[in-house]
């Protein structure tokens, strides 16, 4: 039975072991620089155009794309079927250094085990062994979909019988381009020389050009060593995940996937339905500018009325409501938003003789003792919040009336001064949006010198918060706050890279909440706009 089919045998390595293969074999380490991105399929020549970038995928087969099930032994009990194939002579048997039946006679006395056990355990193994027939497809539909750009082989550390077993088991193997095994090798992984054997053969100049897939971390680690691109098999969903992510250029991807869902970037209620808002819009605006992905209208609506309302938006400004159409998840009644009405006047920036009118609105609705804008335009509702706040503060400067927001601008510094935005609030659950609504104000008013004041404390905060691995909201937010401040994030940019699904959008993250019920109010179009534009910011500062 092939090891890569069975258990980890990362317990029969030691670093002395690694240090001894190097010396006997004399490697030479790729001194390859590795790539800040992994998913860029273009490459620069010499004459300075773009040619497609050839890459290569190296698949282990046990495990991931093949598998078998040792339930249901009866020659042998698992400890002792385990140690068979974990015993140095086993791995001679993988190397064809020995044939199996010779192997077998050998780890009987090992072992003290019947050799006619083994075997009838060995066959026993066999006979479960299946395809994941559905991560083949994918497999199958990536390499089609890189266009010719893409070679994939195997490498498996496998026994002659054992790897005949397993071109039996697949009928189909145009997968590959090529197939490599531990017993024509002469070694196994993750011996350093068949590694090398490996990138030899393929004729492989760029390590870092290739992908190696392992479902055994000290496999993938000796790979690495290389300048392989090492990923750990967990699941085929990951996989075709991480391929995808890695392979394909994440904006484009990410475009695609905003096209395709155009006027549907619909919001959903944590463990709840979904439904259409108008702050998931105003958010996706305010960072793209491009109307074409947006719709303030009911379902069902015309292309020509989602255009006419949004055209609407731009040439005149009004209060709004969060919701497009009938509440849900809350009160059957749901008034007008001051966050809401803010943000649409920063989107879509109309006319300033008829946002002022509504700027007045905004600041008629004030607490009438702490004499802050509140959050709703209703008198029964007193609520401020400093994330709502934030945005008024913004709204206002945009219309250059910033001295009319002087209580507001001055809570909103206290709270960043003393961390009070560290908890989330009533109606949000990240700090890192209201860091990132806070950048947007220092980012548009340069020569504003009291917003600017706050630039110094802003990069410490955010300082603080790069590395946490939090949602899809949160990441692109805070990498969006960094990149407006010129805070270092290039860890987070890589870990927003992996959130990318394998349909382009970013999964899920979570944009707001209810204040009654605490459910939270996720979407998948505002991550994915704001992944858009911190990843193009990031390609054009890399230039």
């Amino acid at each position: 039975m092939a090891t890569d089919l069975v258990y980890p045998v990362c317990q029969s390595l030691t670093e002395k072991s690694f240090a001894s293969d190097i010396e006997k074999l004399s490697l030479k380490f790729p001194t390859t620089t590795p790539s800040s991105s992994f998913t860029v399929n273009t490459e620069t020549a010499t004459n300075g155009t773009k040619k497609s970038k050839i890459h290569t995928l190296i698949l282990d087969l046990g495990d991931v794309l093949f598998h078998w099930t040792g339930k249901d032994l009866q020659a042998l009990s698992p400890q002792d079927f385990r140690a068979v194939i974990l015993s140095s002579t086993w791995t001679e048997l993988e190397c064809g250094k020995v044939s199996e039946d010779k192997a077998i006679e050998s780890i009987g006395k090992e072992l003290s085990l019947d050799p006619n056990a083994i075997k009838q355990a060995l066959a026993q193994c066999r006979g479960t062994v299946r395809v994941d027939q559905e991560l083949l497809d994918q497999l199958v539909e990536l390499k089609k979909e890189m266009n010719g750009h893409l070679k994939v082989y195997s490498m498996t550390n496998s026994s002659k019988d054992d790897f005949a077993l397993l071109k039996a088991t697949l009928s189909d193997w145009s997968l590959f381009d090529g197939e490599f095994t531990s017993y024509e090798a002469g070694l196994s992984k993750p011996e350093l020389g068949y590694y090398k054997h490996v990138i030899d053969r393929i004729g492989l100049r760029d390590p870092s050009s290739a992908i190696f897939v392992d479902d055994k971390e000290v496999n993938v680690n000796a790979a690495s060593s290389f300048g392989l691109q090492g990923m750990v098999f967990r699941s085929p969903a990951s996989l075709i995940r991480q391929l995808r992510n890695r392979l394909s250029d994440p904006v484009t991807r990410a475009r695609q996937y905003m096209m395709q869902n155009a006027h549907n970037h619909i919001s959903c209620i944590e463990n709840g339905p979904e439904f259409r808002d108008a702050f998931s819009q105003f958010l996706i605006h305010w960072e793209l500018k491009e109307a074409q992905y947006l719709s303030l209208s009911p379902p069902g609506a015309s292309k020509a009325e989602i255009k006419a309302v949004i055209e609407q938006a731009s040439a005149e400004a009004k209060t709004w409501n969060y919701f497009i159409g009938d509440p849900v998840g809350t009160t059957k009644t749901f008034p007008d938003d001051i966050d809401d009405t803010a943000t649409a006047l920063l989107a879509f920036s109309p006319p300033a003789a008829s946002a002022n009118k509504v700027l007045d609105k905004i600041a008629a609705s004030r607490h009438p003792r702490d004499n802050l804008a509140l959050n709703y335009f209703c008198d029964g509702r007193h609520r401020v919040c400093p994330y709502v706040i934030t945005n008024v503060v913004r709204a206002f400067y945009h219309y250059n009336r910033g001295a009319d927001v002087k209580p507001e601008f001055e809570h909103v510094r206290r709270i960043l001064l003393n961390r009070g935005y560290v908890d989330g609030a009533e109606a949000y659950t990240s700090a890192d949006v209201f860091l990132y609504f806070l950048s947007c104000l220092v980012d548009a008013n340069p020569t504003a010198p009291e917003i600017q004041s706050l630039r110094k404390p802003m990069a410490a905060a955010l300082r603080e918060r790069v590395g946490r691995r939090e949602d899809s909201v949160s990441t692109t937010a805070r990498v969006l706050a960094c990149q407006k401040l010129g805070v270092w994030a290039q860890s987070d940019v890589q870990y927003l890279k992996e959130l990318q699904e394998s349909d382009g959008g970013w999964e899920i993250g979570w944009v707001c909440r209810y204040g009654r019920s605490r459910k939270r109010i996720g979407s998948r179009g505002v991550p994915t706009a704001w992944a858009i534009k911190a990843l193009e910011f990031e390609a054009q500062h890399q230039k």
